[in-house]
């Protein structure tokens, strides 16, 4: 005889395995939350060092504001689509945000995700 005629049970889970797991996707949710605000404010600093202040039409500037777009970064496994602005040279080519292309070169959500999980062991917290 090959096949096992009993069926697994489910073995219930504890209210603090229930409460593990729902602690471990807030986490990961702050950590994707963080991640995001912080790279936000750096696209910011680009552009604004890019195009200079909004409405001014200054001699310094290397480029204008032209709209967002989407773009996705990796985190945790997969692919997080974010929105982010696009910014254009004064002779229309695309110009290159140096913030988005270090993010999507460099990993900076899992970096940041697993920076926060190593703290959080630290101080005796057990995320995965």
């Amino acid at each position: 005889m090959t096949r096992d005629s009993t069926r697994p049970v489910a073995v219930p889970r504890s209210p603090v395995g229930k409460a593990l797991d729902e602690m471990t996707a807030s986490f990961e949710r702050f950590c994707l939350a963080a991640g995001l605000e912080t790279l936000g404010a750096m696209l910011a600093s680009d552009v604004a060092r890019l195009c200079g202040p909004p409405h001014v039409r200054g001699p310094g500037r290397r480029g204008y504001r032209w709209g967002r777009t989407s773009g996705k970064l990796g985190f945790h496994g997969g692919k997080v689509e974010i929105g982010r602005p696009r910014v254009r040279g004064l002779a229309g080519e695309e110009l290159a945000l140096p913030s988005w292309e270090r993010a999507n070169a460099e990993d900076w959500l899992g970096r940041l995700r697993r920076l926060l999980a190593a703290f959080a062991s630290r101080i005796g917290l057990s995320v995965c």
